[in-house]
């Protein structure tokens, strides 16, 4: 079974007790350097007896953790005093390194007492519907009912209509759908809809998602909706891409994207301490001892924040902050300072070398957990302005570019293969001039949510510029990326668009290049466009695949 995280954490705390001998030896073993009184040596010193201050905290050692303050505060006088080497400084430090191991025989690794146990409220697993989402659909106009049904089908939903109240009723009771679209007014019941509803949802612990629809706008219409238990009301004629759009959001709880944590503390007990605090709300995190290792890891890794310790070996953490942040790529990404220095001054330094936030150890928990999640969460916000379209919620042009270099990268790793679809609307010139540019917007939008709903959870799209779209399909041969978009073709040339008492459709074409066949990413690009182009010379309306060079 996994050990908890307290259980870890005290497995973590047995390790440091364990090693104190062979740390207090290394601390030793520099004190009696025959050149001490050289800064450098001085300050390798400070660093070492720093770091068992904030660990000796961290793991709820205070005996030890003030003693180690006390021998941290010699070798500051030190550090700032002109050193003589008749001084007694020296001996008062040998004489209070004895004093740290005396108290470290005192304690016992078994000791039952630990670092605060974690009582980490982690969010409830939530569910993924990788199966399809099933709609119940009841609308009392045949007709309306068939079309409503059919636009919906159109975005992945398996739609099952009923116009007859009462075989809604009994198909709601018998198997409960994932979401249901019911029509208000039945012939000449004003809140038949309403009333059904209330009757299937009074038998049920959990609620099953509705959204009505109804050519009424007034208030009591809705509020017999809300009484329902409505999640939605949209009055008729329903957008149906932002109809689906609320049925998604509804029917599809995605897990959110972790947060990436980065720790670079020279204390491998710390870093990882901090590491499972981190991981057991969720977090994903990486630890780096090393820091002059951190730029490696800042490339490969791409956290949302840096947790760094003030004093390491190679460099302290206010010079790497400066380093990070003299790189135009890492210039936003937070630095939150976690050191035992108490110093107030050296905070405000910190921050003005590039750091955030100052924590002092020893930190709870929560407040650890509270401190790292608002400031990353916040850099996840920022980046997503960067790298998405405003409009349609996808990657922008220079960021599916980028996953595409990566992915093609992974592909030729592991001798598998990627498709590059590009998509452009037919006539969306057209569109724009005939019905104006907020109705252009619209189909952009609904293609683009078409293609988030419908295509695999691997795949990657982005909207290229203008009306073009492009999306990415790791490990999809040609013929199959082929045949999904040509669904999709089908599916968005069903959409009704509704301007006024006018209704008009769209389509789109799409040029399918594979990797196989064009190993470069320019040549694949290329091959893509000019399969494209083929799509638009020979009618529009179509996908064309570029010719395999195999």
């Amino acid at each position: 079974m996994k050990p908890s995280a307290t259980e870890r954490l005290r497995n973590l705390k047995k390790a440091f007790i364990n090693q104190l001998p062979a740390q207090i030896n290394k601390i030793r073993e520099a004190l009696e350097a025959h050149d001490i009184t050289a800064n450098d040596k001085l300050e390798d010193l400070h660093r070492q007896i720093h770091t068992l201050k904030g660990t000796a905290a961290s793991f709820g050692l205070k005996n030890l953790s003030i003693e180690a303050d006390k021998g941290e505060q010699l070798v500051k006088t030190a550090l700032k005093d002109t050193f003589s080497p008749s001084d007694q400084w020296p001996r008062q430090m040998q004489e209070h390194l004895a004093i740290i191991e005396r108290e470290i025989s005192c304690i016992s690794a078994d000791e039952p007492e630990c670092v605060e146990n974690l009582s980490l409220a982690l969010a409830p697993a939530k569910i993924l519907l990788d199966r399809e989402v099933i709609v119940y659909l009841c609308e009392d106009d045949p007709i309306q009912c068939s079309n409503l049904a059919t636009q919906i089908g159109c975005f992945g939903f398996k739609v099952k209509s009923f116009v007859d109240l009462e075989k809604f009723r009994k198909a709601a009771c018998t198997e409960p759908p994932d979401a249901i679209v019911m029509d208000m007014v039945h012939h000449d019941l004003e809140t038949g809809g309403a009333d059904v509803i209330k009757h299937i949802m009074a038998g049920r612990k959990e609620a099953i998602p509705v959204v009505f629809i109804s050519a009424y706008s007034h208030l009591a219409a809705r509020i017999a909706a809300v009484r329902a238990g409505a999640s939605a009301y949209f009055v008729k004629p329903a957008n149906p891409s932002i109809l689906c759009s609320t049925l998604h959001d509804l029917t599809t709880r995605e897990e959110p994207e972790p947060n990436r944590i980065m720790i670079v503390d020279d204390d491998p007990y710390l870093s990882e301490m901090y590491s499972s605090i981190l991981r057991e709300v969720g977090m994903e995190t990486r630890t780096l001892n090393d820091p002059m290792q951190a730029l490696s890891l800042l490339s490969e890794f791409k956290p949302d924040l840096i947790l760094m310790d003030m004093y390491m070996a190679g460099c302290n953490g206010m010079e790497l902050a400066k380093a990070i942040r003299q790189m135009e790529t890492y210039i936003s990404i937070p630095i939150v300072f976690l050191s035992s220095e108490t110093d107030i001054d050296l905070h405000f330094d910190a921050r003005k070398m590039g750091g955030d936030e100052f924590l002092v150890k020893p930190i709870k928990p929560h407040h650890l957990i509270s401190a790292v999640s608002v400031r990353a969460e916040r850099m996840k916000l920022l980046r997503s302005y960067m790298v998405k379209d405003s409009m349609t919620g996808l990657y922008n042009h220079s960021t599916i570019k980028e996953y595409l270099s990566m992915h093609a990268e992974r592909a030729r790793q592991h001798n598998e293969n990627i498709c590059f679809a590009m998509i452009d609307i037919d006539h969306f010139k057209k569109v724009n001039d005939t019905y104006g540019h907020p109705v252009g917007d619209q189909v952009l939008v609904t293609l683009a949510r078409m293609l988030k709903q419908r295509l695999r959870k691997t795949d990657i799209i982005g909207r290229y510029g203008g009306e073009e779209f492009a999306v990415i399909l790791p490990g999809c041969p040609i013929n199959e990326a082929a045949s999904i978009l040509d669904q999709l073709r089908k599916n968005f040339a069903s959409i009704c668009f509704t301007v006024g008492q006018t209704t008009f459709s769209s389509t789109f074409s799409c040029g399918v290049a594979s990797l196989s066949s064009y190993p470069e990413i320019e040549q694949l690009c290329n091959a893509a466009d000019e399969a494209l182009y083929s799509a638009k010379h020979c009618g529009r309306d179509r996908i064309a695949t570029a010719p395999s060079q195999v």
